[in-house]
């Protein structure tokens, strides 16, 4: 029996990777260049992620990828650990389903672009999807751009 309410205690960097939706060395880099973000390394050499490691992460990824923040401003920001305005970012796990939710959708997008055939779609199918999309929009703005 398979008990799903366990939490995981660490994560790959390729978990972590799908998680934030971003690349490997992305990850990577960011380790090299914000001292905050440090995964501990298996016996292997493999980087394992833990919940403070995500709690950092979310807030790297909305310091710099949604408010536009250089390198060199998120480091001095996160110098003394993640600062109390920016706990409700660390706590949010809604983050990761944010950009999975994003990432989705530019995945259906581009199948359906990628289509010669007609698709047929229920329409409870189609209005799923269209209420996904809108979401989405909501949050991040306009998709297409």
């Amino acid at each position: 029996m398979k008990h799903t309410d366990i939490p995981k205690l660490y994560y790959s960097i390729r978990e972590v990777s799908e998680l934030f939706d971003e690349e490997q060395h992305i990850l990577r880099h960011w380790e090299r260049e914000i001292p905050a973000l440090h995964p501990n390394k298996n016996r292997a050499g493999n980087r394992v992620y833990t919940e403070r490691d995500l709690r950092v992460l979310r807030v790297l990824k909305v310091l710099l990828r949604e408010q536009r923040k250089t390198i060199a401003e998120v480091r001095t920001l996160l110098a003394d650990g993640i600062p109390e305005e920016l706990e409700h970012i660390a706590s949010d796990a809604s983050i990761e389903q944010r950009y999975a939710e994003k990432r989705r959708a530019a995945e259906l997008r581009a199948k359906l672009a990628s289509q010669t055939d007609t698709i047929t779609l229920t329409r409870q199918e189609a209005e799923t999807i269209l209420s996904t999309l809108q979401r989405l929009e909501e949050l991040f703005g306009d998709l297409h751009a």
